[in-house]
């Protein structure tokens, strides 16, 4: 997840990712059980249940929101994009559903 959002990030940006603004599905917990995988290779591999992660100016973000979540797709505010080294942190846990 960090790795493909930094991809689009220009060099003077960086992003912080909240793991709290999304529980993933328990089928992470059960990959990750049964095969021995850590959290953060789940995140690395399989983005833990996010399927795309769009870059809006904030002004914009409730005009995403609504569009979005008007045609039935699952949509959050999943952290921030500011001043940075086209970095991205996650930080934070996820909540367990």
């Amino acid at each position: 997840l960090a790795a493909n959002l930094a991809r689009v990030l220009p060099g003077d940006l960086g992003a912080v990712v909240e793991r709290a603004s999304w529980t993933p599905l328990p089928i992470f917990g059960v990959v990750g059980s049964a095969g021995a995988v850590a959290e953060s290779d789940l995140e690395a591999t399989l983005n833990m249940g996010v399927g795309m992660v769009a870059v809006v100016a904030p002004d914009d973000a409730d005009a995403a929101l609504r569009h979005l979540r008007a045609r039935s797709l699952p949509a959050w505010v999943l952290g921030q994009v500011g001043p940075g080294s086209g970095t991205v942190r996650l930080v934070g846990e996820h909540p367990h559903g």
